[in-house]
């Protein structure tokens, strides 16, 4: 693991590109329109079924040809994946001209893909690994549930037995990204690498109305903060009719913006429950008995009581923030990207500049992951193959990675340039074909839309010059020993922190009872849990905190 620490030096030392997307996958969409925005209308359906059947006996004339050329039977095997989000109006068609593309190409699988909506994808996925129905493909959102939490009861398995058959693939991602897939020393999952895996705090906004506040740059101390949230709510609400509010990414993510104003950073608050604070001396810290933690939740019951944070935003559905968005009403948030400016145009006529700020811009930034998507292989597969000759076919060129993820060229995009394209649509604004490239794309082969703007396209190709890698950037914790206190804390932090996290709640009347009830859930058996395999992690892997110590620019 040495070789890491000089891989990393040499590598980072050269550039290090920083993502701002939210994630999932960040795990939400690229754009900043909800992603349960589009369903086909019965005629539509009617057509593409129709058109689909084409397609379909187009891809099986081609496997019958193939079996009549080697006298022997073919045997197309399913490639089912699972990934949250909807269909398009296409996916028929598209998947028929993917499948067809395969069989052409010698492969003898076709691809189904289970599209679960957001607002339920989590329970659903619960219940088709608890009951072992069969699939091939299933795309992990570390920031969401991680790696170890779904190996941890057997859902994936180990890749070991395969990937030394697939050396191109292996060498499209370098041996850091790789770090990121292991559980129990083991690869156990692909690397998605359609942004750079590392990212930093950042907070996006409408930096045209900033301007007119006469504001130059986001402010460098938080009472300022505070009054140009204040400013801009008074400033949208007039210009929009609309009340701006603001908004995590997802209501577990951490403040993470927030936390490069305070004298202890850098520092690291794992993301799924934020029960972890990972300093770069290596300590870890109960994050909701931190100092840092107290500083979170005086200033969100600042914004709270200001009504800068929405009263339900408890409660509220998902797709909320991204509808008052896309009609240019939201302040300084972690979600969003610079792609908003197009939908509040289009659905407003506002002409607007809307940025990704890394606040505190004197303080480093931090690196907490090298493999934040990542793709594994469901145990109840057939073929687990399979799914790593998929992943092997889509990052094999950019021909395949296009019609893998836009579809066909001219009825499904139009290329411009090397890395944008044109998205066509029905007449009803409908996207005919996309599947999600944060989910299975490829860096070097991206396309972005033809109308984004640059910054969007500055803020996914980010070059951080000044930077800190935490020292848990490597590690998978292994939750196994630990399920029903995991299970236990996942549902007192719904009920007893996050009322405190949003500034629902007095901090000084209601942190001692919410502490009382996290440790009665397990919080300290939790904790030792996570020194005592990091502690080995860092025995381990001697490079770390050496790497950890370092300040880069």
């Amino acid at each position: 693991m040495k070789n890491y620490f000089r891989l990393l030096t040499l590598l980072l030392a050269i550039s290090m590109l920083v993502a701002v997307a939210a994630s999932c996958g960040s795990g939400a969409p690229p754009a900043t329109t909800a992603p349960a925005a589009e369903s086909a209308t019965t005629a539509a359906a009617a057509t593409t079924a129709a058109a689909a059947a084409a397609e379909q006996t187009t891809a099986a004339a081609a496997a019958t040809t193939a079996a009549a050329a080697s006298n022997e039977p073919v045997v197309v095997k399913p490639c089912r994946i699972v990934q949250p989000g909807l269909h398009r109006v296409e996916y028929e068609i598209g998947v028929a001209a993917i499948n067809e593309q395969l069989l052409s190409d010698g492969l003898d699988f076709a691809i189904d893909v289970t599209l679960i909506p957001w607002d339920a994808y989590s329970e659903k996925l619960n219940v088709m690994l608890t009951t072992g129905e069969p699939f091939e493909l299933l795309h992990i959102m570390q920031d969401v549930r991680n790696l170890s939490s779904i190996a941890g009861i057997g859902a994936v398995i180990s890749l070991e037995p395969y990937l030394d058959n697939y050396p191109e693939l292996i060498e499209k991602f370098t041996d850091l990204e790789w770090v990121g897939t292991l559980y129990q020393g083991e690869r156990y999952a692909i690397p998605c690498y359609w942004r750079s895996f590392e990212r930093t705090p950042s907070i996006t906004l409408r930096t045209d109305v900033m301007e007119s506040l006469g504001y130059a740059e986001f402010p460098t101390a938080i009472d300022d903060v505070f009054d140009l949230f204040q400013k801009m709510q008074e400033s949208m609400l007039e210009e929009t009719g609309i009340k701006a509010y603001h908004w995590f990414h997802q209501l577990m993510t951490s403040a993470a913006w927030l936390h490069k104003y305070y004298d202890s950073w850098p520092f690291y608050v794992e993301n799924s429950l934020g029960l972890v604070l990972s300093r770069q001396d290596g300590t870890i810290d109960s994050f909701y008995e931190s100092e840092e933690f107290k500083q979170d939740a005086l200033f969100y019951r600042r914004l709270y009581t200001a009504g800068l944070i929405h009263p339900d935003v408890l409660n509220l559905d998902h797709t909320e923030k991204y509808d008052q968005a896309d009609l240019g009403a939201f302040l300084p948030s972690s979600t969003f990207d610079a792609n908003a400016s197009l939908s509040i145009f289009k659905n407003t006529g506002i002409v607007t500049t809307v940025s990704v700020v890394r606040p505190r811009p004197e303080k480093p930034d931090r690196i907490y992951t090298f493999c934040q998507n990542i793709n594994a292989i469901s145990s109840t597969s057939d073929d687990p193959e399979t799914g790593i000759k998929l992943l092997d076919w889509i990052y094999r060129s950019k021909d395949n990675h296009d019609l893998f993820h836009y579809g066909i060229k001219d009825r499904h995009y139009e290329p411009v340039g090397e890395n944008r394209m044109q998205i066509i649509r029905n007449e009803d604004d409908q996207t005919l074909f996309t599947l999600d490239h944060w989910m299975t794309g490829y860096l070097p082969y991206m396309r972005y839309d033809a109308d984004s703007p640059d910054e969007y396209i500055d803020a996914a190709t980010y070059v951080s010059e000044h930077f800190v890698v935490s020292p848990v950037s490597g590690f998978i914790f292994d939750t196994s020993n630990i399920t029903s206190e995991l299970a236990n804390l996942q549902t007192e932090i719904i009920a007893s922190i996050y009322p405190l996290k949003f500034g629902l709640v007095e901090y000084d009347t209601a942190i001692e009872p919410a502490i009382a009830k996290l440790k009665a859930a397990g919080l300290d058996k939790y904790m030792d849990e996570y020194r005592a395999q990091f502690k080995q992690y860092l025995d381990e892997n001697d490079w770390v905190l050496d790497m950890a110590k370092e300040t880069r620019r």
